[in-house]
């Protein structure tokens, strides 16, 4: 009898441990857009004052490149930004926001797909073209280049500390980029509605760093299916895990704020009551 009954508690035991591992399983899944440590580390380092203001916000593919034997893919946001708003990119050529997701191969954007819906010899220069490789592909002499024309088109535009120290928001608003919304007719933006317009005031533990969120700012640029449901869920009581720490690690926020949009040090432009950190 006791045989049998430390054999049903073992079982038990391993039951429990069982599913306890599906749990930790399912809440990964739940964050499968949070990046490691290591990879957070990588970002922290290109963040000003940590890096130079011109790599923040690229993009460097190597994953297929390596593979080929050909220097990586540096994608450049801020040199698309000035043409194209965010919506373009990652609504009508159908690009995902979360790193690997869309697996772009040379025969897709040769035949239109992704990149060469623009990048057709008449839009933009084609990626067809074998001397046109090291547009993209870039090796220290053409990461220089790049340097030079992020500093060459900054010179111009309102300047903030944070991010690749250009003031986006105030570059729309004043006229000084006017980026189209779309390339496809089929996919005209839909309008922002009047009971969206209003800022929303989010609480925090903090009372005093209360977030205040504008929808308007960011339909300037960016569609309501960039953000919900997968960044963001719309169902009652859906962000009740939200926090400072997930946000760093790459959720909510962070899927933009880290990586590409102003980073997550710029704290005031989110906590604007905030009375003891200094900012733009």
């Amino acid at each position: 009898m006791k045989s049998v009954l430390k054999l049903y508690f073992t079982g038990f035991r391993k039951s429990i441990v069982y599913l306890l591992l599906l749990i930790t399983l399912f809440i990964c899944i739940d964050s499968s857009q949070a990046i490691d440590r290591f990879e957070l580390g990588k970002i922290i380092n290109t963040i000003p004052p940590n890096g130079p203001f011109w790599k923040y916000g690229n993009v460097v593919m190597r994953r297929k490149t390596k593979k080929a034997g050909m220097s990586p893919v540096v994608f450049s946001h801020w040199s698309h930004r000035q043409h194209y708003t965010c919506r373009v990119c990652h609504v009508d050529l159908a690009m995902s926001m979360r790193s690997g997701d869309t697996g772009i191969t040379r025969a897709d954007y040769t035949s239109g797909k992704y990149c060469g819906a623009c990048h057709d010899g008449r839009v933009a220069f084609s990626v067809k073209e074998s001397t046109n490789c090291d547009r993209c592909h870039m090796k220290e002499k053409e990461l220089q280049d790049l340097e030079n024309q992020f500093n060459a088109f900054a010179s111009r535009l309102p300047l903030t500390n944070f991010g690749n120290g250009i003031n986006w928001s105030d570059c729309l608003s004043n006229g000084l980029i006017k980026p189209v919304k779309s390339i496809s007719s089929a996919n005209i933006p839909m309008s922002l509605p009047d009971k969206l317009r209003n800022p929303m005031k989010l609480g925090t533990a903090t009372a005093r760093s209360d977030v205040s969120f504008s929808h308007e700012d960011h339909f300037a640029e960016m569609d309501c299916s960039n953000c919900h449901p997968d960044i963001f869920s719309i169902k009652k009581k859906g962000t009740e895990d939200f926090s400072m720490d997930r946000n760093i690690f790459g959720n909510f926020c962070g899927a933009c704020h880290m990586l590409v949009a102003f980073p997550m040090n710029d704290c005031k432009r989110c906590h604007t009551s905030m009375s003891n950190i200094s900012g733009v």
